[in-house]
């Protein structure tokens, strides 16, 4: 069903496009096949706990080193 679907659409923009549009149609498809996967192995895996706390502690990195470069005291937890 998707292969059907797939020539379908590949027909279409050749016939209007040619090769260029072939190339353009199978980059969109490959990119969305990359994205899904992606989106999967981050859904499965638990990763967004991991991802926060990494963009926590950069934001505190980030606060800190702004602290003192402006001369402002810093409070360490």
């Amino acid at each position: 069903m998707l292969k059907m679907m797939i020539d379908e659409i590949r027909i279409m923009y050749l016939s209007k496009l040619g090769q260029k549009g072939q190339d353009l149609i199978e980059y969109a498809l490959l990119l969305a096949i990359v994205v899904g996967i992606g989106f999967m192995i981050y859904q499965t895996s638990d990763l967004q706990d991991s991802i926060k706390t990494i963009f926590t502690n950069a934001s505190n990195v980030t606060s800190s080193a702004a602290a003192v470069a402006t001369g402002a005291s810093t409070k360490t937890s």
